[in-house]
């Protein structure tokens, strides 16, 4: 943009032009710019509870007649690519009516990154779904470069948005019941926390199992000892083939899966986990542990009554994006990527030596969705939305974290933006010098900082799970009554709309003040109860002109899914609570 003109429309309001290669492009019309905003704002749909974007301000007009529609629950993000402009506007009393309003956002950058950050934190990552978004007439035409950007970053938010609840919805038991069973292990383990700046301008390079490690996993024994090796669960076994002895393995994921990439394998290097990683792991994994708060919500009420604070951790969608934040954590400098290809080498999805050695994408024949990317040495790579999520992450994080230098070392695979583009080999000569004595430093922390809580403690812990298992079975009973009573409510609705259920409604009302009451004993069941919440939030949605047959069977249908949901996360989870509680019992016995 070269400039912008304030100009008299033909209705003798003012009207925006802007400037563009010598040309006159008017933002909003010449002859009637209040008419023509009023116009774009009426042929706007959204629900009541939509999440609206606007691609282009100008002088406000149409996000004022668009007020005039909303209402408070309506979130609205509205996007000017040109700073003088908005500056102007604002400056001039056009933003007047809406400037202030609540739940009102403005986007002014020009940065991806900053981009994406904005989006996502305006977007709740659980409502996504209710975005909605509108170009404002000729914006994308004009601003074409940043729109086309704008947009890309708005897919890529949403994209990891969609896969980060995905992924939580999809393992919520499966993490639940790991927890359960994992947590014997605390008492076994060294908080994250205890390593936290203890390794200042130590370089670190983080190992991931991308088929590029091929072409650089030779040149780790020469970085051993000379940086810290923080190795994800998925490249272990190709260091084992290769003798490589991580200073850190990381491993997080839930699934039985996860340990296919340790059987088998005898390091002595300690193991960065989260409670929720498959129990199977930590039974046989030979090294020390060290325990984060990384994954799962269930800690901070382990670290209360332990009086222990184990550390928390930014996971993201992948363990890499863990790694990265525990070598940043650590205070470690510069960060060096291996293996971190985040797209697909001649149809290869992994490295030699890794589980996944002879697996190929199947292209077209499959259900994933494929995607170019920069490259980081070839123009465009192929990538799927899974794994550009982690990109997405990665690029957040640099970009909010600009303190350290970041080495994209992985010689193939998909552009991280700010990162450097390095060899392995050059690295380690311009970095690796000096023998740190590392393994020494790690095992002092590891014998020094080990979790020994006090005997009362570990009483205060078992008396919770005692108290949790009581409450929460009197819940159980509560929420049986409350399914059957709004059954039939339901049934009642059915035979006759008009059907007085006034007693009804008054027995669910004690069992919600009950319920209301009792939230602390649902603190060990939460990611199961997320699942039930996501039914009922996105499936009971009210339709245009519902009938008010239809909203009360809805209402009577969402009530009945809610109780119903809550006593099968309560049944679904009485073994695996008691078996914990059993777990703190045995301990308990132990200490006495």
């Amino acid at each position: 943009m070269e400039g912008f003109e304030i100009i008299d429309a033909k209705d003798k309001n003012k009207t925006l032009a802007v400037i563009n290669d010598g040309k006159k492009y008017f933002m909003h019309s010449s002859y009637y710019p209040l008419k023509e905003s009023q116009e774009w704002a009426e042929e706007f749909e959204f629900n009541n509870d939509s999440i609206i974007l606007v691609y282009g301000i100008g002088l406000g007009y149409h996000v004022n007649f668009l007020l005039d529609r909303l209402n408070l629950d309506n979130r609205l993000i509205l996007i000017e690519p040109s700073k003088e402009i908005f500056e102007y506007a604002i400056n001039n009393g056009y933003y007047d009516k809406f400037k202030n309003r609540s739940n009102t956002f403005f986007i002014i950058d020009d940065s991806e990154e900053r981009i994406k950050e904005l989006l996502s934190i305006y977007i709740p990552w659980d409502d996504f779904e209710k975005v909605i978004y509108k170009d404002f007439k000729q914006y994308p035409k004009v601003f074409e470069k940043h729109h086309k950007k704008f947009s890309n970053c708005l897919i890529e938010t949403i994209n990891s948005m969609r896969i980060n609840r995905n992924t939580a919805l999809y393992f919520a038991s499966q993490w639940q019941s790991n927890f359960m069973e994992n947590i014997e292990f605390i008492f076994r383990s060294t908080p994250v926390k205890a390593f936290f700046n203890s390794f200042k301008n130590i370089p670190a390079v983080i190992v991931s199992a991308g088929p590029s490690l091929d072409k650089n996993i030779r040149f780790l024994k020469e970085a051993k000892d000379k940086s810290i090796i923080i190795c994800v669960g998925t490249a272990l076994k190709a260091l084992v083939k290769e003798k490589i002895e991580p200073d850190f393995v990381v491993s997080i994921d839930g699934g039985e899966n996860n340990f296919k990439h340790f059987e088998g394998c005898s390091v002595n290097a300690p193991l960065l986990y989260d409670l929720t990683v498959y129990p199977k792991i930590l039974k046989e994994y030979e090294g020390p542990l060290i325990i984060g708060e990384i994954a799962s919500g269930f800690l901070p009420l382990i670290e209360e009554k332990l009086s222990v604070e184990f550390g928390s951790m930014s996971a993201g969608p992948s363990v890499a994006n863990l790694s990265l934040d525990f070598a940043y954590k650590m205070g470690c400098n510069p960060i060096i990527f291996i293996g971190q290809d985040l797209a697909y080498l001649n149809n290869r999805t992994h490295a030699s030596g890794t589980t996944y050695e002879k697996n190929r994408i199947k292209g077209s024949s499959d259900k994933k969705e494929y995607i170019y990317v920069d490259g980081n040495y070839e123009d465009k790579v192929l990538t799927d939305r899974v794994l550009l999520s982690f990109k997405t992450w990665f690029e957040n994080y640099i970009y909010t974290h600009p303190d350290r230098i970041y080495i994209n070392a992985t010689e193939g695979g998909a552009l991280i933006k700010g990162t450097q583009i390095m060899s392995f080999k050059d690295s380690i000569e311009k970095y690796m010098n000096i023998n740190l004595n590392i393994n020494q430093r790690i095992n002092d922390i590891l014998v020094n900082k080990k979790i020994k809580p006090e005997p009362e403690r570990v009483s205060a812990l078992q008396k919770e799970f005692e108290n949790t298992i009581k409450r929460l079975r009197i819940i159980k009973w509560d929420c049986m009554r409350g399914a059957k009573l709004s059954k039939k409510m339901y049934n009642e609705y059915e035979k006759d709309i008009n059907a007085d259920v006034t007693r009804i409604l008054a027995l669910l009302d004690k069992i919600d003040a009950k319920l209301k009451d009792s939230k602390e004993s649902f603190s060990f069941i939460s990611s199961m109860l997320n699942i039930v919440t996501t039914k009922v939030l996105k499936g009971f949605k009210a339709e245009k002109n519902e009938t008010e047959r239809e909203k009360k069977l809805r209402i009577s249908m969402m009530s009945y899914t809610l109780y119903h949901g809550i006593y099968e996360a309560i049944v679904q989870s009485e073994k695996s609570l008691e078996k914990a509680l059993n777990t703190i019992k045995s301990l308990n016995s132990e200490n006495i």
